[in-house]
């Protein structure tokens, strides 16, 4: 009897593990958020800053496309400045969904020094992610698609 038991909850508690691990593959989330600037205080209908221009309040510093590593991708990654806020924001997205997925802005590819930005918020579309005040954009030049479950990076982009 006791063993009985023991193998039904071990099975159940299998089901919920491959649940959790298979899952993220048919659920494609979109979203499309707006790019958040204000094209009209910032002057200059591009946005984009020159390498020796002022960097003005308003901007998009860098911009990169994504490349896929595990698993493919498209679109890019664009590091955006909305007054005193900093944005990591991805365009025209499309990427698989995974376990655990993670936005990350790296110094590296292995994700040794990174800043975690939250779990990724849309698989398709147009998304924003506030960078923290005080993160060295300087540093952190890589936009990362990253799954925490397994240490994999799904995907990246160089800003």
């Amino acid at each position: 009897m006791n063993k009985k038991i023991l193998l039904s909850v071990g099975i159940i508690i299998i089901l919920a593990i491959a649940y959790w691990l298979i899952s993220p593959l048919w659920m494609n989330v979109v979203l499309n958020e707006p790019l958040p600037i204000n094209p009209s205080s910032s002057g200059d209908s591009s946005l984009m800053i020159k390498e020796n221009d002022e960097m003005p309040s308003n901007a998009i510093l860098s911009r990169g496309n994504m490349i896929a590593r595990a698993h493919e991708v498209s679109g890019e990654a664009l590091l955006v400045q909305d007054g005193g806020a900093m944005y990591l924001r991805f365009e025209n997205l499309k990427t698989i969904n995974g376990p655990d997925l993670r936005i990350y802005l790296s110094a590296d590819l292995n994700a040794n020094d990174f800043v975690d930005l939250g779990p990724i918020r849309a698989t398709e579309g147009s998304v924003n992610y506030p960078i923290p005040v005080g993160t060295d954009i300087h540093k952190y030049k890589n936009a990362m698609i990253w799954c925490r479950a397994f240490s994999v990076l799904f995907s990246y982009a160089q800003l």
